[in-house]
């Protein structure tokens, strides 16, 4: 599947790569979509709900704009379950032994147990149209040497895994690339993306726990299929829960290892 031509750009410091797009995008001046902006270093990163996103030596810091045009509304939370499938297809070319967890890290699972290679941080923008962009930010541990170690799950990164380095501009454009062509199958066929994305996702037949933001445990269990909204079912004990918005983590060396 051929993707649409893309706009690279780099910018050596800035606050967040989510938030230049995103400003831009309420300002009107993206005059270029969809667009790829990396930088060297983020003095305002942000992660998941909320979370800093650590500046590490050697990693891609990127995000990715793109018009949602032709994703239907109800399908718009499934944005990033493409977009970290995407990242897997290009990641995946490079690594063995990779797959996704639920519900949008990349991980390496050579040990049986999972390391992070990468994060994802999808937002919606709405320019003063009406126009709706998603604005997908991507950290990839690619050429880091070392990493932080109170991290809240065990990191990799290529260069480690690999032995050598790799060549992070390739990289970029063939992320950018694959999660363009998966956000494609999203317009078309939602269904086999979550399909595909199941097929991938380490989290599924392992046992899990679901927390909130406050580090509660929501509930244990088994982590059994992947809905076509994409919130992950969860078995316990006392019958399934939907989760949505909660950290899940594996408890156990992976099944299928």
């Amino acid at each position: 599947m051929m993707s649409e031509a893309i706009l690279f750009e780099h910018i050596g410091e800035i606050d967040s790569t989510n938030a230049e797009l995103s400003r831009r995008i309420a300002a009107q001046t993206l005059a270029f979509a969809p667009v790829c902006l990396s930088a060297d270093i983020q003095t305002s990163g942000r992660g998941r709900r909320g979370r800093s996103w650590l500046n590490t030596d050697g990693a891609i810091m990127m995000s990715l704009a793109c018009d949602t045009a032709g994703i239907a509304s109800e399908n718009l939370p499934l944005i990033s379950i493409a977009a970290a499938l995407g990242i897997h297809d290009a990641i995946s070319k490079l690594l063995a032994h990779t797959a996704v967890k639920w519900p949008n890290d990349v991980v390496c699972t050579d040990q049986g147990y999972l390391e992070k290679l990468c994060g994802i941080l999808c937002e919606l923008v709405f320019a003063p149209s009406g126009a709706a962009f998603a604005v997908i930010g991507i950290g990839i541990n690619a050429n880091c040497e070392t990493l932080p170690k109170m991290l809240m799950m065990p990191a990799a990164s290529l260069r480690i895994k690999l032995g050598k380095s790799v060549d992070t501009e390739a990289l970029k454009r063939q992320i950018a690339s694959a999660v363009l062509d998966r956000l494609s199958l999203l317009r078309c066929d939602p269904q086999t993306l979550v399909c595909e994305y199941s097929r991938r996702c380490a989290t599924l037949g392992n046992s899990v726990a679901a927390t909130d933001l406050t580090g509660k445990t929501v509930c244990e269990g088994t982590a059994r299929r992947i809905l076509s909204d994409g919130r992950l079912v969860i078995e316990t004990e006392n019958g399934e829960i939907i989760v949505d918005a909660a950290d899940v983590s594996i408890r156990t060396k992976l099944c299928s290892e």
